[in-house]
């Protein structure tokens, strides 16, 4: 595929504006839902009793709040960016609350609905933090037909308005994200009836072919660069996890066959100038909480190897992560994001120490393919913080503020530029 589309990167999330953060608080708190956090508090669901006239206007007014405030903070952020000369120019992802939100909502014959945690596979990583903090459920997807297709595109609207605010010779140097078909598929004991779904691979396909078209929308009018979200794939990697899945009988391989598999039907016949690529890191719960830990060696060989992605954006910045080791298996014709600059904590790193890990990276990439280090610099590698800095769209990491969040994107940034003088000329 050649050198990577941007030698420091960005994961997608931005910290958000405390008044985008409230307008959101409100609409929920005025729709009977109210989402609590890590202090102890727990998330209900109820209808939301619009009983007359004056209900629904209010409804409708913190509505146009929250997309008053998300369309300010998304003129701000790109701006930012563009001063900056931060690359790739995203969104921030203000538009959603959750980094896989809009897509399954936009599909035909699925549905999101609360459900107990007890319907989630046993030890599910997702529903560990939630359970320490009291949470009984959430919401979860669900096919309602024996139809999944996607009709109109949860994205477009949201390219369309980042497009609005660049140039068009930088439409190429943005970046949009989107979840995998898999998302909610790997998360359920259930997660379909066999009288709409007769196979596993019947409803992933569906799901693929509504990826497939949701990235083709996206190319079609204009975006090059799409970041598929799957942190769930980092699962495969987690001790816990994978003792609890054995002891349940679950056939871990059958899965990942499975996953891979919907991933690359996803990726069928896509045209040459798109780069989509891969990201997977082990969670990012507010105030730097993970879900899960592993070295990518379990998974690697399937990974780098099996799928069609030639872009991966993979997780180095704790221990939590295991070292280098796996990446002795990539090969010379797929690139890595190293995320290397960690958006949990807002301790700074020094540019010394993160030049001394990407070499160490480069060292064990060029031995497995029997290149150079300067080689695989070359051909293989860039730079980026390991996830983004608000997955969620409340908070993020342990003292972690907008400045601390600039300072660590100039980070990568320099990062590369001690790396890869004038990259970006």
């Amino acid at each position: 595929m050649g050198p990577p589309p941007f030698r420091a990167d960005q994961i997608g999330s931005l910290l958000r504006p405390d008044a985008l953060v409230q307008a959101r608080k409100n609409l929920h708190l005025g729709q009977g839902r109210l989402r609590a956090g890590p202090q102890g508090g727990n998330e209900q669901h109820a209808e939301s009793d619009a009983a007359n006239e004056g209900d629904v206007s209010s409804g409708a007014t913190l509505v146009q709040s929250v997309k008053t405030e998300q369309d300010r903070a998304i003129k701000e952020v790109v701006q930012e960016q563009l001063n900056r000369k931060i690359l790739p120019v995203v969104t921030g992802e203000y538009e959603r609350t959750i980094f896989y939100d809009k897509f399954f909502e936009a599909l035909t014959g699925f549905e999101l609905r609360y459900t107990p945690l007890e319907e989630f596979k046993l030890d599910f990583p997702t529903n560990r933090p939630l359970l320490k903090w009291g949470v009984p459920g959430r919401d979860a997807g669900y096919p309602t037909g024996s139809k999944v297709s996607l009709d109109k595109s949860a994205y477009l609207d949201d390219w369309l308005f980042l497009r609005s605010l660049l140039p068009e010779s930088q439409w190429k140097n943005a970046k949009m994200t989107i979840p995998p078909p898999g998302w909610w598929h790997i998360q359920l004991k259930t997660p379909y009836s066999k009288e709409l779904y007769a196979t596993d691979e019947a409803l992933l396909a569906d799901l693929s072919a509504a990826v497939r078209k949701e990235i083709l929308t996206l190319y079609k009018h204009g975006l090059r660069v799409i970041q598929v979200d799957d942190p769930n794939l980092s699962f495969f990697c987690d001790e816990a996890w994978i003792k609890t899945c054995k002891s349940e009988g679950v056939d871990l391989e059958r899965l990942l066959e499975l996953y891979v598999k919907s991933h690359n039907d996803a990726l069928i016949d896509l045209p040459p100038d798109l780069h989509v690529g891969l990201h997977i890191c082990r969670g990012n719960f507010p105030n730097g909480v993970g879900l899960a830990s592993g070295s990518y060696e379990r998974i690697a060989r399937k990974l780098f190897l099996e799928t069609s992605y030639k872009l991966f954006y993979l997780e180095f910045d704790s221990p939590r992560a295991g070292d280098f080791t796996p990446l002795k298996h990539f090969p010379a014709d797929k690139a890595v994001v190293l995320g290397v600059v960690t958006s949990k904590f807002s301790d700074m790193e020094k540019l010394d120490d993160l030049k001394a890990k990407v070499y160490q990276a480069a060292d064990v990439i060029a031995e497995g393919q029997g290149r150079t280090r300067a080689d695989t610099l070359r051909d293989n590698i860039a730079v980026s913080t390991q996830c983004g800095f608000a997955s969620d769209h409340s908070e993020g990491g342990v003292g972690m503020t907008r400045d601390r969040m600039w300072e660590k994107l100039e980070l990568v940034k320099a990062l590369s530029e001690a790396i890869w003088p004038r990259w970006n000329e």
